[in-house]
């Protein structure tokens, strides 16, 4: 009789193969830089980047043959994005094309232009999750983050309208500075629909200006673990071993992660890049053949250096470093940031702090 898994640990030995083999079974889908919305913390979004730039956009047939030639590859799992990807008047056509391909996809969206229309034909043919970004809880967190007091109320009708029709729903966001003191209210929303809400606040440079007009609007090192201090009690509460943790990360390489092991990610240039974060290295997907620019994505990525001050460091278990984040504070590969190495600082003690209360509710059985 067979053993058998859980869903979670199918996908966890199938990412261990896919990487162990080189084959891209994750892709990411950038449609567009455009979007109805200007936040201030976008790593995507340009000056400059308004209507007329549809022109230099991918066609719908470009996208659809660039999601043939992934399947063709290997691919199983995407994610659709942008900018905003319901902006595209092509939308449905890019969309239905990578249904029939067969890939378990997932739409990244601000929801605000979802219309009754569009979330019953989504019902018709379902994405795996529709994640909707959510900005604020207030209109007004919405005019000082993303310019558009009204869209507030257009992201919650559209929550509401996939709801409506069944479509499969989970809420994101990102805290900064501006909306820091409407998380728990963007708790409070999801609660009330009964979705699951997956929250971030570190914040990346912008790909196309770099990280001064994030780093206005991000949170400090400190701001960012009182943040996490204020929300322990959604941690999952297990003991740490410090120690261990600290001895298999130190030495680690420059790239850690499943980019370009497994997973790639196609921007609105249609260039292959590791993950949405990355500017370089970059391999032209139209020019090249898929296979001929996944193996040359990753050879570059293998060639991607360490800063010397990052190599051994012995805060690297608690870091997120990586090179394109590197990259987008500093402009470099392999020049350390002052940013991360202060997370790096503030990460273990927030650990350190929280450990023995972690220790002690495991010994009395209360998890």
């Amino acid at each position: 009789m067979k053993e058998e898994i859980s869903l979670q640990q199918f996908h966890r030995q199938l990412q261990k193969k896919a990487a162990e083999q080189g084959v891209p079974i994750f892709g990411g889908f950038e449609l567009t830089p455009r979007c109805n919305l200007s936040c201030k913390m976008c790593y995507v979004k340009f000056k400059g980047a308004g209507p007329e730039l549809m022109e230099t956009e991918l066609t719908a047939r470009q996208w659809i043959e660039l999601g043939r030639k992934a399947r063709d590859n290997g691919t199983l799992v995407v994610f659709i994005t942008g900018g905003e990807p319901l902006i595209r008047q092509d939308f449905k056509e890019i969309y239905e094309a990578f249904c029939r391909l067969g890939f378990r996809l997932t739409l990244l969206t601000n929801a605000t232009l979802i219309t009754d229309e569009l979330a019953r034909w989504l019902s018709a043919i379902p994405p795996a999750s529709v994640d909707v970004t959510l900005y604020g809880a207030s209109g007004d967190t919405y005019f000082n983050l993303c310019g558009a007091r009204d869209a507030y109320d257009r992201a919650i009708n559209g929550i509401e309208l996939l709801l409506k029709y069944g479509v499969n729903t989970r809420i994101k966001t990102t805290i900064v500075k501006t909306n820091r003191e409407d998380y728990n209210g963007i708790k409070s929303i999801a609660d009330s629909y009964h979705l699951e809400l997956l929250s971030s606040n570190l914040i990346h440079g912008n790909r196309a200006n770099g990280i001064d007009d994030c780093a206005k609007v991000r949170l400090s090192p400190g701001e960012m673990y009182d943040f996490n201090v204020d929300s322990v009690e959604e941690y999952d509460c297990k003991p740490i071993d410090l120690q261990g943790i600290k001895d298999r990360c130190r030495g680690l390489p420059a790239m850690a992660c499943m980019a370009a092991k497994c997973s790639f990610f196609i921007n609105w240039r249609g260039e292959m890049t590791p993950c949405a974060l990355f500017i370089t290295p970059a391999v032209n997907s139209l020019e090249t053949d898929f296979h001929a620019a996944w193996d040359l994505l990753r050879q570059k990525v293998g060639e991607i250096p360490s800063p010397d001050k990052c190599k051994n460091c012995d805060k690297r278990a608690f870091c997120p470093v990586c090179p394109p984040r590197l990259y987008l504070e500093t402009g470099s590969f392999d020049v350390h940031s002052e940013y991360l190495c202060a997370l790096a600082e503030e990460k273990e003690k927030f650990v350190r702090k929280f450990s023995p209360t972690y220790q002690k509710i495991h010994q009395e059985g209360n998890i």
